[in-house]
């Protein structure tokens, strides 16, 4: 008698955006994400659409209110460091002008803005890509397409909207408490007479490089967000992906805002 043979296993579907094409596709859903979500906006600033107000104040609390007292913290104590490695510079070297101006460039032009982007890639971005990767692996995203939402414009349009607002803030806000700390401590420890620091913060920053230092955050949370919303598709059905997920943005993140700072710098500053 013959004896019944077991049906085979059904073959397991590869998650998305894996491979070479992979890739491709991965910048193709990033791209429609960007003009759904640009689109998204004008309709809400013609009138045709409304934004949902709720989900916005939550992606504030999120993006930033949650990070405000990290966001300070690092920045007072960045601040404190450079003041304290300035003035042993300024005791090695007698070109105090030089030296105060090389540092205040280099903290408003690339460490503040990097500093920001990365703590919100950190809270912000990875949120967001744990949110889209459970909506895919728990089947919601087919419910909201059943209904006619666009699971992106839910997800991410409030959520890069704050993100947009907050990283600008945040911007200004880290720059303050920086050079705060900063100033304080080689007022007061290394005897560095105030105006000479305010005169080399007036002397280097021009009003193009403070639209630079505020822009680069903006950009580095545009990156963040398409990054988490393809990784966060990208987990598919598979509960693993969900972790997975947030790893990848973070790194991918991270990756994405120091290549971004270089091409910025290439191209403004040639």
């Amino acid at each position: 008698m013959n004896q019944p043979h077991p049906l085979p296993a059904a073959a397991q579907p590869s998650p998305p955006f894996t491979g070479p094409a992979g890739w491709v596709a991965g910048l193709g859903l990033a791209a429609i994400v960007l003009v759904n979500c640009l689109g998204l906006y004008l309709r809400i600033l013609a009138g045709r659409a409304r934004l949902d107000v709720p989900a916005f104040a939550a992606a504030l609390r999120q993006s930033g209110l949650s990070i405000l007292p990290a966001m300070t913290l690092v920045a007072l104590a960045v601040g404190a460091i450079l003041g304290h490695q300035t003035g042993s510079l300024l005791r090695r070297f007698d070109v105090p002008q030089l030296v105060l101006l090389s540092t205040t460039y280099a903290v408003v032009m690339e460490l503040v803005p990097i500093l920001v982007g990365i703590l919100v890639a950190g809270r912000a971005g990875v949120n967001l890509a744990v949110r889209q990767a459970t909506l895919s692996v728990s089947g919601e995203v087919d419910g909201l397409l059943a209904m006619g939402i666009d699971p992106i414009e839910y997800t991410l349009g409030p959520t890069l909207l704050a993100m947009l607002i907050m990283s600008f803030a945040f911007a200004i806000w880290a720059s303050l408490m920086t050079f705060l700390a900063a100033f304080l401590w080689l007022s007061m420890v290394a005897a560095v007479p105030p105006a000479l620091f305010l005169d080399a913060f007036t002397s280097v920053i021009t009003p193009v490089d403070l639209l630079e230092a505020i822009g680069k955050p903006m950009l580095f949370a545009l990156l963040i967000a398409l990054i988490a919303t393809v990784n966060g598709t990208a987990a598919g059905r598979d509960p693993q992906g969900i972790g997975a997920a947030a790893t990848r943005t973070m790194v991918g993140a991270v990756a994405a805002i120091l290549v971004a700072d270089l091409v910025v710098i290439l191209l403004t500053r040639p």
